[in-house]
C-alpha cells in the first residue's frame, strides 16, 4: 500500500510538468523597429505560432525595450485574426536600445539593438 501511495505521490507531481514538455512557440514581425524614431510609434503585428505552425489564440505578448536603466513593456492586443497580435511601441528617446519579445507562452526572443534616431 505505502508503495502504492508513493507513486501516486510521484505521479501527481510529474504529470503537470510533461504536460508542458515541448512547448515553444515562433514570432513572426510585420516589421522591425529599425528606422524607428524617438517619441514616434512603431506599429507592429506579431504572429505567435505554436511549434512554428499553429497560430496561438489567448496569449499575452509583449515587445521589452531597455536602453541602460529604462526600460519599459508594451503589451500586445489580439487583433481579431488567430495568433495575430499588434503593439505600439514607442521609444522615449534616441540612442541604441535593446528589445526582447515574450511570446506569452514559453520564452523571450531576442533580437540585435537598434539605433532609434532622434525625434523629428
Amino acid at each position: 500500500m505505502r508503495k502504492l501511495v508513493a507513486a501516486l505521490a510521484v505521479a501527481a507531481v510529474l504529470l503537470p510538468a510533461t504536460s508542458l514538455a515541448g512547448g515553444w512557440a515562433t514570432v513572426q514581425l510585420t516589421s522591425t523597429p529599425k528606422g524607428a524614431q524617438a517619441g514616434t510609434p512603431w506599429v507592429v503585428n506579431l504572429t505567435v505560432l505554436q511549434h512554428g505552425v499553429t497560430p496561438l489564440a489567448g496569449v499575452r505578448p509583449e515587445i521589452r525595450i531597455a536602453q541602460g536603466k529604462l526600460r519599459r513593456t508594451f503589451a500586445a492586443r489580439p487583433t481579431g485574426k488567430t495568433g495575430v497580435y499588434r503593439a505600439r511601441v514607442v521609444f522615449p528617446r534616441a540612442g541604441t536600445w535593446r528589445w526582447t519579445i515574450w511570446d506569452g507562452f514559453s520564452r523571450e526572443h531576442t533580437y540585435s539593438p537598434v539605433r532609434i534616431a532622434p525625434a523629428a
